[in-house]
């Protein structure tokens, strides 16, 4: 297969909008946990705040999906 062919089957823009979507939950979570609001951080530090979460979810993916693949194997950690 073309490399055209096979972005059609790996929709990133899709994913990356629902990691984002999530890592926007956890960072108001987080922020409402603390008493604070959105407004009362900068746009830099709610920035960083939100890459933070997101290489987070990106890290959860991955545990979740080494686990399930040694699950398959029949293999447990």
């Amino acid at each position: 297969m073309e490399l055209e062919q096979l972005k059609h089957y790996f929709p990133h823009r899709v994913i990356k909008r629902r990691v984002r979507k999530v890592a926007v939950k956890r960072v108001r979570k987080d922020l409402i946990l603390h008493s604070k609001s959105e407004e009362d951080l900068s746009e830099e530090e709610l920035e960083y705040l939100l890459a933070d979460a997101e290489a987070s979810v990106w890290g959860d993916i991955k545990q979740t999906g080494i686990i399930g693949v040694l699950a398959m194997l029949g293999l447990s950690i």
